[in-house]
């Protein structure tokens, strides 16, 4: 599922191709809206006004005269992405809708622009797990999904960082409860808790308050190289260009279960916790 990074670099890769142009229809090709979403029709005649991230959600607020901005949300999920395509394009093969397009939005020219010209947004999605919200912000704000994530690491700070991380479950678990800290998911769990040598087992009670600011620092070194880095791709992960990350060739941990760390040389060990696959260095992580 693509996390912080990945998600962060959809955004900023959508976002010039999609800015200040008016959707001109919104169709949903395969069932992908949430319950609480509004039908799909309502969006047309709505300029996009601005793209940013919640957490794991890619947020469009969408702005017309005269009426309430509304906002459009996708959650990505496992294998879900957003296609960009513009201007001529629009006429390659890839930028049809096929089997797995579950979304196309349709976009007109920017003022100044020729009329041909315009954007054409394709939501792909393989294992059909992806979610689109439509709403005001009011339905938004109490959307059950977004109004329990917790605050972005990016902002938050060591200080309520350390507060947030407490209780008795494993720490690998409250890095990825997105009531706790919003956007984090296995890959920067592990690699985080790596750098910052504690045993993903451990619980968040029995960090010291040194290792809860240590594990943030390292966090947040590790979400901005990814981003520098366009994040992971591992299998379907790609921006709005198409394009691949390589933040995969910095894995200290994640997804080598049994290979030789890299730092002293132990064999690295893959446990389960919390249905979730682990691996950590037993010499680096050691369980105090």
């Amino acid at each position: 599922m693509p996390e912080l990074p990945e998600v962060e670099t959809v955004v900023r890769t959508l976002a010039p191709h999609v800015l200040h142009r008016t959707i001109l229809s919104m169709t949903e090709v395969k069932p992908c809206r949430v319950p609480e979403s509004l039908p799909c029709r309502v969006v047309a005649g709505y300029t996009v006004a601005e793209v940013f991230r919640r957490g794991k959600f890619i947020t469009a607020r969408l702005a017309k005269e005269g009426s309430e901005d509304l906002f459009w949300v996708t959650h990505l999920r496992m294998t879900g992405s957003l296609m960009a395509y513009e201007g001529k394009d629009r006429e390659k093969e890839a930028a049809n809708p096929g089997k797995y397009t579950r979304c196309v939005v349709e976009l007109g020219a920017r003022p100044g622009e020729s009329a041909t010209e315009g954007c054409r947004v394709l939501f792909n999605d393989v294992r059909t797990f992806g979610r689109i919200f439509l709403g005001n912000s009011a339905a938004l704000e109490n959307w059950s999904s977004w109004k329990k994530l917790g605050p972005e690491p990016l902002t938050m700070g060591e200080e309520a960082f350390a507060r947030a991380i407490r209780g008795r479950r494993n720490i690998k678990t409250v890095l990825m409860d997105q009531h706790v800290i919003a956007g984090i998911g296995n890959i920067y769990a592990d690699e985080s808790l790596f750098a910052a040598g504690i045993h993903p087992a451990r619980t968040a009670d029995s960090l010291s308050e040194d290792d809860k600011k240590r594990l943030y620092r390292e966090l947040v070194r590790l979400l901005l190289l990814s981003i520098q880095e366009c994040g992971s791709s591992i299998r379907d992960y790609h921006d709005a260009n198409g394009n691949v990350g390589a933040f995969q060739n910095h894995f200290m941990v994640y997804g080598r279960g049994g290979e030789l760390c890299q730092l002293c040389g132990a064999r690295l060990k893959k446990i389960v916790l919390n249905g979730r696959g682990t691996v950590y260095c037993p010499r680096c992580q050691k369980k105090r």
